[in-house]
């Protein structure tokens, strides 16, 4: 499911002849996909006790050099594997995600949730000391680690596609038709509800438009299901909508490629702000503009008025009218979608940053 870890660092460390296996607690397989090894057993049940022994002894069979990990309960078991060894482990954090973050925390009751936060946290900085070095996705979340640990060795290594995976498809504006796309965790903080009050308004103003909608996502919890799941009661003749499990990341690419604009309205918290989204990347790859929240990690990050917009993910107006804006005016459209391909090609592609990575797991 992951595409920054099985598409693009283990294939890339593949084709330049590393031996790699892929270790995750989400799911029973054990098998070889061109060439990597995949070793994975389904662990949300257990306890991190059994986690870590499941962890280990999988690393002890397959004899690491060197582990890329993702999260701090990997790092831990990296550090038991790492004592029995008798030559040095290389141990490097891949930082993609806050921890704790939100989705961490929802299992608890309000009043508890800031001791298992400041309980996580602790746990992560003190699991954090264990590892060689960093991996960091985006530079906010760079930044306390950088901190706490100013000696450790890292590397930016952002979340750019390989455009080997990204089919070539050119845009075409069909009149009087709208394709657009929400894609991830369904719940209202990462802007379900926004989409559909945004899909609603442009109903209302363009009552000729021919609207397709693809749902592409999941529920994390019961709180995001019994907030979202009315919004599919939504009713328009006009409005045609196609909702889809978790895809893989062939599959999500060929189910968002015919998407006219794409829109990502989450809410505009603490750690959204400083989030960068992985999904701002294949929508540039695949030559669209785009509207999404005014978030500070874009701004620092992307060149985004090059193709697209940021907005206040509850000014519905403001979003509906760019909506209508590129609709009208197929020249700004057209030279957005220009713009996004050239830029991803160019700038946000894997391709330009996999020697940095390979050169940084291979220094010893």
């Amino acid at each position: 499911m992951d595409d920054r870890i099985f598409y693009h660092m283990a294939r890339s460390l593949h084709n330049h002849k590393h031996n790699v296996q892929i270790i995750s607690s989400k799911l029973n397989q054990a098998e070889d996909i061109e060439g990597i090894s995949l070793n994975c057993f389904a662990g949300d049940k257990y306890s991190k006790k059994n986690k870590i022994y499941q962890f280990v002894s999988r690393m002890s069979l397959f004899k690491p050099d060197a582990i890329i990990c993702s999260e701090p309960l990997a790092v831990l078991s990296a550090r038991k594997y790492s004592k029995k060894q008798p030559g040095r482990v290389r141990i490097i954090y891949d930082i993609t995600e806050w921890y704790p973050s939100k989705k961490n925390l929802p299992v608890y009751k309000y009043l508890f949730r800031w001791f298992f936060f400041l309980k996580l946290l602790f746990f992560n900085i003190w699991v954090t000391r264990f590892a060689d070095s960093f991996i960091f996705g985006e530079w906010y979340k760079s930044r306390p680690y950088r901190l706490i640990f100013p000696r450790k060795p890292f590397i930016f290594i952002p979340y750019f596609p390989n455009p080997v995976y990204i089919p070539g498809c050119q845009p075409v504006l069909k009149k009087g038709k709208l394709s657009l796309s929400y894609s991830g965790r369904i719940s209202t903080e990462k802007g379900y509800g926004n989409f559909f009050k945004v899909l609603q308004k442009i109903s209302e103003l363009r009552p000729d438009l021919k609207i397709d909608v693809n749902i592409i996502g999941w529920y994390e919890c019961d709180k995001d299901k019994n907030e979202c799941e009315s919004l599919f009661n939504f009713k328009n003749p006009n409005i045609s909508i196609m909702r889809y499990k978790r895809q893989d990341f062939k599959n999500f690419i060929d189910l968002i490629k015919d998407t006219d604009i794409f829109l990502d309205l989450r809410s505009t918290d603490f750690e959204n702000q400083h989030c960068l989204p992985i999904k701002l990347f294949y929508y540039a790859h695949l030559g669209r503009p785009v509207i999404f929240s005014d978030l500070k990690a874009i701004r620092k990050e992307v060149d985004i008025e090059k193709f697209g917009f940021l907005a206040d993910p509850e000014d519905y107006n403001r979003i509906v009218k760019i909506l209508s804006d590129y609709l009208q005016n197929e020249t700004v459209y057209y030279q957005h979608c220009r713009n996004a391909h050239n830029m991803a090609l160019n700038e946000y592609n894997w391709q330009k940053i996999e020697s940095l990575f390979l050169n940084f797991i291979s220094t010893r």
